[in-house]
């Protein structure tokens, strides 16, 4: 009878619900991490844009107009592929006193299906854009 006292271990019971608990957690955790994921990839798209409305500044002091394309600015392809690689940047509807930069995401990237924001614009008055509206910036 005491050698029954003295066995140490887990029953069956109690390791299928610390399983069922962690499949819980699990089932919660992981969405909202690919979500926070998506978020923070966003700013790859923001820093981008930011960045080259600085260079089409640059170049409009220089040039006393707009670039047409990213090339012009000095980069090595148009459209461009930002640095994080999830987003395309091209110049849309330039003109020599106005430009609209568009950042969408690459096709079959991370990105892809980031229907709550989309793609993003920054334009030459500074107007910040996207898809799902302001509050994606």
């Amino acid at each position: 009878m005491s050698s029954l006292k003295n066995q140490k271990g887990f029953t069956l019971i109690e390791v299928m619900i610390a399983v069922v608990i962690l499949g819980i957690v699990a089932a919660i955790a992981v969405p909202n991490f690919m979500n926070f994921m998506t978020d923070t990839r966003r700013v790859d798209a923001i820093t981008s844009l930011t960045e080259i409305a600085g260079e089409q500044q640059r170049f409009m002091s220089e040039q006393n107009r707009y670039a047409t394309s990213m090339v012009e600015m000095g980069y090595p392809a148009d459209p461009l592929i930002s640095d994080e690689g999830y987003y395309q940047i091209t110049v849309a509807n330039p003109t020599p006193t106005s430009y609209v930069l568009f950042a969408t995401p690459v096709a079959g990237g991370a990105q892809a299906n980031d229907a709550e924001c989309g793609a993003f614009t920054l334009n030459s008055s500074g107007v910040k854009g996207s898809e799902g509206g302001i509050e994606c910036w």
